[in-house]
């Protein structure tokens, strides 16, 4: 196939970006459950669908037919009638194809639905080819983001039907039958060879990891070293395939067994009845400055709505405190007193025995800075942290007769039956938990004081081996906050003993990039910042807002509760195309790529290069022992940030005219923005314009959800900037630039 790179690409002519928005969005809401978001923690991946139609449309070149280009665009992305079809994977309900179907003609109407008394009407009683039928009929008549509720993921098929592919080398001249051999089809007609797709900002990997799996030869960099670990395991962990997914899962179970033995022989999570804790729920102190108490911080005292469970503060007179009881199956009038009796809001302390309310800043006005040895509050500081909760978890036998419950068995007493495995395997015994709520007793604060102890005997050891953080919290915008609020001055005093004792554990047993990224995303998930909503008595992550918020009760998982952020687990994705991944400032780049697609700072937006800091203490020295010729530094000097315009202006410039002078002069960029503010567009455009970059066409794409937490200058669309090498040596005026 010759090389012919000069005309224009589909990208540059047209782009479906209302199905684009719909699919984004979909993919979005998928959660945790997106193929990348698994790993570990990242600020703002861009949507993989987004990645495979940008690089599609810019490797599909655009002809006369723009109506034709745009059917096999879409069908290449299975977003066609066809494709649609083929990806829906759940039925539509009764009741909306009901709706539907009461639209359409009589006679379509009588064929389907029948009328029963009482004037209502029900889909009828239909054989499965009707069944097919009537779902496809309702299914066509759906708006495209209605389908998609029904519909999987472009990335879960295997792509276009052999019908479609016919149609798609019809139309581009290819033999393909696959999504691989036509981007690297097109690569060759457009380059001469399988394209190149770099990504210099990285981040968590999506276009690495996407041109990879199209069978691009990917490339990514990014100054931040947590990015470049994540795209690294995106493109060896998620794209390495079903063995290398079973060897992760078998070496992660086998470091959490010997961690869970450890723990099991040390005694610290079981208590005299056999039931293991799963969570504890710890409140900071403070005394009051009215009137002396010491007043137990919550913005309110419900523990779990579902089992009604509330935390009561009883005065203890004599000591001038509060004893905490706990409370479960209560009435809702109770329930309702506790949600409202909040001791902490607004920034202020409501003290309950004066009633006196005072801000913060007065109570923390004699707050001292904690030091490297400091694990838990001294007696003498403001803030003292107070174990009030633990839930518990029961694990017992049911015994049933006949499809009936006859009565229940410990798990001691039915394993000392001589017939207990035939029972279970007979379904005679079944294996049931429940859980308790209950305020630590003398037994439950004695295993409190091993941890510590447990945890002092190995500190200074597992600090300089680098499986506890070592490093100080730099000041900063957000790394401000633990400092300011709570005088915590090292990255190990976000974590309580409890905590630390068990990811010092894990972190003993690192032997991989995935390993390290697992016990990041443990420590991202069980910190003193992480949040316990009672409405779902889950446990959030620190990140679940984009800040270093410090919090007045806080959770702290038990090690079962670690499992299932620990363990790594995903569909796995068989990845053959060569993908280089380094730790590298864009502006010293020197790799050439056919296209770079990149999604740069966002100028005022999130600090990475700081919040990136909270896992970097952790992956201190065992970074650069699994990666020699990376570093461990966040490179925050060195970051592209917007608090100096004139600085970003001219970061911005030296990294793009690097991209620039790195790529061929027929090859094409693509800028991802997210941004709201006009002066930021204002600057990006003459950025690019003085990087010797000129803007094709520009798409907006809804890329984002809406979120409670997301608070500030947040927007739902990204702007693809799509352009070529300025190669014209004329002025440019800016009323030529400027739209």
């Amino acid at each position: 196939m010759t090389q012919d790179g000069g005309g224009a690409s589909f990208i540059e002519t047209q782009f479906p970006v209302a199905q684009l928005s719909a699919e984004a969005y979909k993919e979005r809401k998928a959660g945790a459950s997106q193929t990348l978001t698994g790993l570990g923690k990242w600020w703002g991946r861009k949507p993989l669908v987004l990645v495979r139609a940008v690089l599609l449309g810019l490797l599909m070149p655009a002809s006369a037919d723009s109506a034709r280009d745009r059917e096999v665009f879409l069908a290449l992305m299975t977003m066609d009638d066809e494709g649609l079809w083929r990806r829906k994977d759940k039925s539509i309900p009764a009741k909306v194809l009901l709706e539907h179907l009461a639209h359409m003609p009589p006679s379509v109407r009588h064929r389907y639905i029948q009328e029963i008394p009482g004037g209502e009407a029900e889909v009828k009683s239909l054989r499965r080819d009707e069944r097919q039928d009537v779902q496809r009929l309702v299914f066509e008549a759906l708006p495209y983001s209605d389908k998609l509720r029904y519909c999987c993921r472009p990335e879960q098929i295997e792509g276009p039907s052999a019908a479609a592919w016919a149609r798609i080398n019809a139309h581009l001249g290819t033999s393909a039958s696959e999504l691989t051999g036509l981007v690297q089809e097109l690569g060759m007609r457009r380059f001469g060879h399988v394209p190149r797709v770099g990504d210099a900002f990285c981040g968590g990997g999506s276009i690495p990891f996407e041109a990879a799996r199209l069978g691009c030869e990917a490339y990514g960099s990014d100054l931040n070293p947590v990015a470049a670990l994540l795209t690294w395991a995106a493109l060896n962990i998620v794209g390495g395939g079903e063995e290398a997914a079973r060897e992760v899962r078998e070496a992660q179970e086998a470091v959490f067994a010997a961690v869970d033995a450890q723990v099991t022989a040390w005694g610290i999570e079981h208590n005299a009845l056999g039931w293991r804790a799963d969570a504890y729920l710890y409140c900071t102190e403070a005394r009051c400055p009215e009137c002396g108490w010491r007043v137990p911080l919550a913005p309110g005292w419900v523990i779990a709505d579902k089992a009604n469970v509330i935390a009561e503060l009883q005065p203890d007179e004599a000591g001038r405190r509060y004893d905490i009881a706990i409370h479960e199956g209560v009435s809702t009038a109770r329930m309702r007193a506790a949600r409202d009796g909040g001791t902490v809001g607004g920034a202020r302390l409501s003290c309950p025995h004066c009633g006196q309310s005072t801000p913060m800043e007065v109570v923390r006005r004699d707050m001292r800075l904690w030091e490297n040895d400091d694990l838990v509050p001294r007696p003498e500081d403001v803030f003292q942290e107070r174990l009030y909760c633990i839930r518990w978890v029961e694990t017992y036998y049911e015994r049933r007769s006949g499809g009936r419950v006859t009565g229940e068995l410990s798990c001691e007493d039915a394993r000392r039956l001589p017939d207990f495995q035939a029972l279970v395997e007979a379904g005679r015994l079944v294996e049931r938990t429940r859980r308790h709520y209950r305020a630590p007793d003398a037994e439950d604060l004695a295993r409190e004081a091993r941890v510590l102890a447990l945890l002092q005997e190995r500190f200074a050891g597992w600090q300089a081996e680098g499986s506890l953080p070592s490093r100080r919290i730099e000041p900063g915008d957000k790394t401000d906050e633990p400092i300011r609020t709570r005088g915590w001055t090292y990255w190990h005093h976000l974590f309580t003993p409890r905590q630390l004792l068990v990811h010092g554990l894990l972190m003993e047993r690192v032997h991989s990039g995935v390993d390290l990224i697992r016990v990041g995303n443990v420590c991202d998930f069980n910190s003193r910042l992480t949040r316990y909503p009672s409405t779902r008595e889950t446990i959030n992550n620190t990140f679940s807002n984009q800040a270093l918020n410090t919090v007045y009760n806080y959770p702290c998982r038990a090690l079962p509760q670690c499992r299932e952020v620990f363990l790594y687990s995903s569909d796995e994705t068989k990845i053959s195309a060569r993908g280089t991944v380094v730790a590298s400032d864009v502006r010293v780049c020197r790799v050439t790529s056919d296209v770079w697609v990149t999604d740069p700072p966002y100028a005022d937006a999130v600090n990475y290069h700081e919040l990136s800091e909270f896992f970097l203490a952790w992956y201190d020295g065992a970074l650069t022992r699994l990666f020699p010729d990376w570093y461990d530094d966040s490179k925050r000097a060195l970051a592209i940030r917007g608090n100096d315009p004139l600085a970003f202006r001219q970061s911005m410039v030296a990294a793009y005219r690097n991209l620039t002078e790195h790529m061929p002069d027929d090859g094409m960029q693509v800028v991802m923005f997210t941004h709201q503010d006009a002066a930021v567009w204002a600057d990006l455009t003459l950025i690019l314009w003085a990087a010797g970059l000129r803007v094709t066409a520009a798409w907006t794409v809804a890329t984002e959800t809406d979120g409670a937490l997301k608070q500030g200058n947040y927007v739902q669309g990204t702007v693809l900037m799509v352009c070529r090498k300025r190669t014209a040596t004329e002025p440019a005026f800016m009323h030529e630039v400027m739209p």
